[in-house]
């Protein structure tokens, strides 16, 4: 049974062994496939894996904003720092080496891509990055494989070089030569050409220029180089640029005027009318302002221009000065730029033109509505006088303007900063007679058909040449609109603060009346309670002392046990009367208990009390407790007094303590004794018995709170609890007091 099944496993085993084959072969050739689209996909550790691509291909993929990598090879066209160009036989682009040194991406080493030049062929494998205006690549690794020759220049075509589609292309470019700058820090000459009135700037590495750059001004020249873009930090396009790399890359087609005086003579008012040249010209005027090595203003007759001028030689106004210059429509009136200029009169007396600018805008409007030439002229660029009225001054970056108004036309006197320094001070509303430069101010958002007719100048500025072009011919009236306005509010506030101090100081006086007049009556109540004192000692108490002694006599002599027993209750009933009659005389003719603190009131009362019983009178007081109102007091001490009583006469005790505290906002006066007791709800109700209810009406009286705790046997505890009574101010409290 062994063998067969031992055969058969070996059998099918080897059946098998094809298919395992097939299956690994499969597997091998799946697992190379995934590994090579996942280098296509940028990693940049697998730099051999990218697939070589094309220049417009790289710069068009998707993978632009996505960082991928792309394997890219032309031929190197153009250097400057680390950074290079290169170009294949679909477009160009440049490749950023600084940036991914700095993002440590370059695997390559620097000494090698130093040593990179213009027909190197090169094969760069890297990251597509968006770049600062157009699709450029952050290198990986650069490898240079040998010489090539550069690639055919295009032709010139004016909308694609001005629009920035030929970036990093070579392109081959013919224009007038108007300037130059030197770039010492690249070794460059940033030459100034102009083809059909535009601008641009042609670098040109030092050493491919034979001789000095002044020597090729006005000519025409053909350069071949690599288009670049001067753009801003939002990506956008400023300006066409061209880099020329080789001396035979730089030549000139037609020569200029070596000498810069030599240029026809063009009138002043000429300048820019038809034909217009794009070489140069050379004018001349009377010198009206000058800024040293900036520019000059030169003026004919009702004719101005601003000249650009790159010497350092002084003008004054008065000068008749020649210049020769390339005409520029880059100002709302042509203007003379890169001009050399040179004195060749002086001492003549340009008075300045009397107009409004009011006036000088509706001869251009009128002008524009007839598609025609201002006459005389438009006097832009013409030394003017007029007089107007300071709205407002302020500052700026460069100096500062004054706001003016000029027969109902505002516009802008401009100076400089020392100039503007002795105008900040101008108050408005002073009228001044102005002089200076005018010149249009076209908004940002003109209309360009309005700008070519001359429509969009709704704003005029005046050159300052010197504090001296303000004169004040009359200050503002000191009554300002201003100052009016702060006149009237002093005067409001003042008036307000005074009724506010009449009307406290009514209520003051109301309040000091008040209190006279209740001191007043307080001293007459006290005075007539006083002469009540004095009558009732006098006649009451002397009688009923009187009618005492008679009843002691007559209880003495008579023999009737009957007679006797009421002889003697009618005394007892006779000396508490006249008991009760000395405490009312007491209460009516003692002052502290009104004027002084309730503890010295209690005290003098507790004295008083004392004198007539046995039994310890006890006075236990807080020392914060100060004054409290006149009638408060009034009815805390007959509280006081009748729970003395009650416990001397019907407690028995052998102990009575008063004790005034506080509590919070209140002040408590408690009553203590250790007599027999009594239920407080029984007695309350009694006939005859006033003594607790006139407690408790007094307690209602002044709003305290009244409990009387007490039980047969245990003594009694008489609380008053007066509310807020704590720093009360008693002055206007003495009012009102009765029993």
């Amino acid at each position: 049974m062994v063998k067969p099944t031992s055969h058969f496993t070996s059998e099918r085993q080897s059946r098998r062994w094809p298919s395992v084959a097939l299956f690994l072969v499969v597997a091998v050739w799946f697992a190379g496939l995934v590994f090579s689209s996942s280098g296509m996909c940028g990693d940049p550790s697998s730099t051999d894996a990218v697939l070589l691509t094309t220049i417009s291909e790289a710069k068009a993929g998707p993978w632009i904003d996505v960082h991928q990598s792309v394997r890219v090879r032309g031929v190197l066209t153009f250097r400057i720092g680390e950074g290079f160009s290169i170009q294949d036989d679909s477009a160009g682009v440049w490749i950023e080496v600084t940036q991914a040194r700095r993002l440590e991406l370059l695997q390559s080493e620097v000494p090698a891509i130093a040593r990179l030049r213009p027909g190197d062929e090169v094969e760069v494998v890297g990251r597509a990055n968006r770049g600062g205006y157009a699709p450029n690549i952050l290198p990986l690794t650069i490898d240079n494989l040998g010489k090539r020759p550069l690639p055919e220049a295009s032709p010139y075509d004016r909308d694609r070089f001005f629009s920035g589609r030929d970036d990093c292309l070579r392109v081959a470019i013919e224009g007038v030569v108007q300037g130059y700058r030197d770039d010492a820090d690249n070794a460059i000459w940033n030459m100034l050409v102009e083809d059909c009135s535009r601008q641009f700037w042609v670098g040109v590495d030092k050493r491919a220029l034979a001789g000095s750059p002044t020597a090729y001004i006005d000519s025409k020249v053909r350069c071949v180089g690599v288009a670049s873009a001067q753009f801003n930090t939002r990506s956008e396009l400023i300006s066409p640029r061209l880099n020329v790399c080789s001396p035979e890359d730089f030549h000139v087609v037609q020569p200029g005027e070596p000498e810069p005086f030599a240029a026809p003579e063009v009138p002043l008012a000429e300048i820019a009318r038809y034909p217009v040249t794009p070489h140069r010209l050379r004018t001349k005027g009377i010198v009206t302002y000058a800024v040293p090595n900036n520019f000059i203003m030169l003026q004919t007759g009702n004719i101005g221009v601003r000249v650009d001028v790159a010497t350092a030689d002084r003008f004054e106004p008065g000068d008749i000065a020649e210049v020769s210059g390339f005409v520029s429509n880059a100002a709302p009136v042509a203007g003379i730029i890169e001009a050399v200029a040179r004195k060749v009169g002086t001492g003549v007396r340009l008075e300045p033109i009397e107009m409004q600018p009011l006036e000088i805008s509706q001869i251009n409007h009128a002008a524009a509505a007839r598609y025609e030439a201002a006459e005389p002229g438009d006097y832009y660029g013409c030394l003017v006088t007029f007089p107007a009225t300071v709205v407002d001054v302020h500052s700026s970056r460069v100096g500062g303007e004054v706001l003016l108004m000029a027969e109902g036309m505002g516009l802008s006197a401009v100076a400089d900063i020392l100039t503007f320094t002795s105008l900040r001070t101008l108050p408005p509303g002073a009228r001044v007679q102005v002089a200076g430069i005018i010149q249009p101010e076209i908004a940002a958002n003109a209309d360009p058909t309005a700008a070519q007719r001359g429509l969009a100048d709704s704003r005029m500025q005046i050159l300052l040449r010197s504090a001296a072009d303000l004169r004040i011919v009359e200050l503002p009236s000191w009554w300002t609109r201003r100052r009016l306005m702060l006149g009237l509010g002093a005067v409001a506030t003042f008036a307000a603060a005074s009724l506010l101090w009449i009307l406290l100081l009514r209520r003051q006086v109301s309040r000091q009346l008040a209190t006279i007049e209740r001191k007043l009556q307080f001293e007459v109540a006290t005075e007539e309670r006083r002469r009540i004192a004095r009558e009732f000692h006098d006649t009451l108490e002397q009688d009923l002392a009187g009618i005492e002694l008679q009843m002691d006599a007559a209880a003495d002599t008579t023999h009737d046990f009957q007679c006797r027993v009421m002889l003697e209750k009618q005394r007892g009933l006779l000396a508490r009367l006249r008991q009760e009659t000395h405490d009312f005389l007491w209460d009516l003719r003692d002052p502290a208990r009104l004027d002084g603190a309730i503890v010295e009131s209690l005290a003098a009362q507790a004295a008083y009390l004392q004198s007539g019983t046995s039994v310890p009178l006890r006075l236990l007081a807080d020392e914060r407790v100060g004054l409290v109102p006149a009638a408060v007091q009034f009815h805390l001490l007959r509280i006081v007094r009748e729970a003395i009583h009650n416990a001397v006469r019907h407690g028995d005790p052998s102990d009575v303590s008063v004790n005034v505290r506080v509590e919070g906002a209140d002040i408590v006066v408690e009553v203590v004794d250790d007599g027999h007791g009594f239920n407080p709800s029984a007695k309350q109700h009694l006939a005859g018995h006033f003594g607790l209810r006139g407690m408790s009406e007094r307690a209602e009286r002044i709003g305290a709170r009244l409990a009387i705790t007490s039980r047969p046997g245990t003594g009694t505890r008489v609380r008053v609890s007066v509310p807020g009574a704590v720093g009360h101010n008693v002055t206007s409290e003495r009012s009102g007091v009765s029993g």
